[in-house]
């Protein structure tokens, strides 16, 4: 038996009572388990349990040769006063939880992520404004525990950004994943920013929806099959 805390990132119905839960543990890193729901009038609030982005205390059937672990028992850890309630932060919220299963499936036992992924979800569950940039900071921020932090040594105010070398050029790359100066100019300014000040930058709808691309097109770069996000278009109406 295993006793962890763990971030729901997807629930799969896979019968009337059962639930694929997809998790990112703190013990385990990624981890996929069986749990199971109750339905009707006696239905004791489990399947509320496994809304994306829960941080939940799970005791689980931990085998390591099984590509599914069984759950034994779960409680929310701390529930949320506001990521459910809250419209915006509730779109950002399931965007959330879909690029974090993507980037995030590899990744084996890692504390330091969980902390930091906790914490920051802690900041935006209590921000009263300024979160309408949070999710890209989050992606941002991200970078640096998943070893793909874009480099910003030999900066210049007239170089490009080369996205899969990850570092500035003098010259514009061949294959055509590159930031022309004017936008590669903001690569070292955004990531000294921290969630309280980005609002600062008075970002436009079209200046986030550009930045969005831009992550999104970095991530799949450098996560092997990122794939597809079906979320994205709810975001991206929430926003227009």
């Amino acid at each position: 038996m295993c006793t962890t805390r763990a971030l729901v990132l997807r629930a799969i119905h896979y019968s009337d009572s059962k639930l694929v839960v997809s998790l990112f543990t703190e013990r385990h890193g990624m981890t996929s388990c069986m749990a199971r729901v109750s339905r009707g009038r006696r239905s004791d609030g489990r399947s509320a349990l496994w809304q994306v982005l829960n941080v939940v205390d799970v005791t689980m059937d931990f085998r390591p040769s099984r590509d599914i672990q069984t759950v034994r028992n779960a409680s929310i850890s701390s529930p949320w006063q506001t990521l459910p309630y809250h419209p915006v932060k509730a779109a950002i919220s399931m965007f959330l939880g879909e690029f974090l299963f993507h980037s995030l499936k590899s990744e084996g036992e890692n504390v330091a992520l969980f902390a930091f992924l906790e914490k920051s979800l802690r900041w935006f569950d209590e921000a009263d404004d300024g979160i309408a940039d949070f999710h890209l900071q989050l992606m941002l921020r991200l970078t640096r525990f998943l070893g793909i932090l874009p480099g910003v040594d030999g900066y210049g105010r007239r170089k490009v950004y080369d996205l899969r070398g990850a570092c500035y050029v003098s010259l514009v790359p061949g294959h055509g994943h590159y930031l022309m100066a004017d936008e590669a100019r903001w690569i070292p300014i955004l990531l000294r920013l921290d969630y309280g000040s980005m609002r600062r930058l008075g970002m436009t709808v079209a200046g986030r929806r550009r930045m969005m691309e831009v992550l999104l097109l970095y991530y799949r770069l450098h996560v092997p099959a990122f794939g597809e996000l079906q979320s994205l278009d709810i975001l991206r109406e929430v926003f227009s």
